[in-house]
């Protein structure tokens, strides 16, 4: 049972004469089927004053890195202000007249997905203008995942802002428990979190954005994701395998093979028709450090094709070291290359 299901069921509602605010998107869904919009306007005493979105938008249709506007929600009349559009983190006058804020977003636990910086900057405001806030928590594929480099302050951004390696396999009801604990801007704020079951694996799963379309695709997340830093790479992203697979150009994947990746095995796609390509697959039961097999995997690709294919011209390794937070990351892989 995830956050929002518990706080339905149990008819218990904090400040139920609050005017709220809810942090949400297409993934925020009860078990019935209805989005929690409609489920707090039938079933919560609350009065629903205004919508907030994350990156990809409140449908969760928007492309990675694009811009949303503000606007009013289209089934429910409410005012909806985009946290990925000209703000990244809510103007006070937004809040202004909320008796509480709730937060009901499906997250992964990777510190470069954007919804753990926006909660964190949500947090902060609402914490400043004393407006309490009520986590619903979901359940992340990643849960107790740890993985990957910490965050130096030269490399901090809105895809790296939380002091957490990069896969923390944190949902975000321990996650604003934790950044409370550790903040002192957050230490006034007045903090509940509704829990969720641990995740199993047979739940119902809900796009949290366009290339993140099945638990699988969320688990190998963070260690192909640095194809957005490096020219040339398809991982994808608009088919039901987003984030599975590793296509490019001039490259000889076979090669590569067999590759030794820790709780991952990979193989030749033959489904792909423009580029050789791996697949990647998690091996159940075993533990999964994708950020250390993306490590290998880009150490045996740069031996193969040489460091400036991955960090040359066309490539980004500034952004690179935006995504892992660290520009060491990046300089042990060139380490291992030479």
């Amino acid at each position: 049972m995830n956050g929002l299901d518990r706080l339905l069921s149990s008819g218990f509602f904090p400040r139920p004469t609050a005017r709220v605010g809810l942090l949400a998107h297409a993934a925020s869904m009860a078990e019935d089927g209805r989005h929690a919009v409609q489920a707090l306007l039938e079933d919560s005493p609350w009065e629903l004053s205004c919508l907030f979105s994350p990156e990809h938008g409140f449908d969760s249709r928007a492309a990675a890195g694009e811009e949303v506007g503000s606007g009013t929600h289209a089934d429910s009349g409410l005012p909806l202000y985009s946290l990925y559009g000209e703000h990244r983190s809510p103007p006070r006058d937004w809040l202004n007249g909320l008796d509480l804020l709730v937060c009901d977003l499906q997250d992964l636990g990777v510190r470069c997905y954007t919804y753990a910086s926006t909660l964190d900057n949500v947090l902060r405001v609402a914490s400043d203008m004393r407006v309490p806030v009520l986590v619903l928590d979901r359940a992340t594929p990643l849960a107790g995942w740890s993985d990957g480099p910490g965050l130096d302050a030269p490399c901090r951004s809105f895809v790296g802002q939380i002091d957490l390696p990069l896969v923390y396999g944190l949902s975000q009801g321990p996650l604003a428990e934790h950044l409370q604990a550790s903040l002192p801007a957050l230490r006034q704020l007045e903090l509940e979190v509704i829990p969720a079951d641990p995740f199993h694996e047979d739940q119902p799963w809900h796009p949290p954005s366009p290339a993140i379309p099945s638990i699988e695709s969320a688990r190998l997340y963070p260690m192909t994701v640095w194809c957005e830093a490096i020219d040339q790479v398809s991982v994808h992203r608009a088919r039901s395998d987003a984030f599975q697979i590793w296509a490019m150009p001039d490259w000889n994947p076979s090669a590569l093979l067999p590759m030794t990746l820790p709780g991952i095995e990979a193989h030749l796609d033959r489904s792909e028709e423009e580029w050789p390509a791996l697949r990647f697959r998690r091996i159940p039961g075993m533990p999964c450090l994708p950020v250390t097999a993306a490590e290998r995997l880009l150490v045996a690709i740069g031996k193969q094709l040489g460091a400036e294919r991955l960090f040359g011209a066309g490539c980004r390794p500034e952004f690179f070291d935006k995504l892992a937070g660290t520009s060491s990351f990046r300089m042990r892989i060139l380490e291992q290359i030479s």
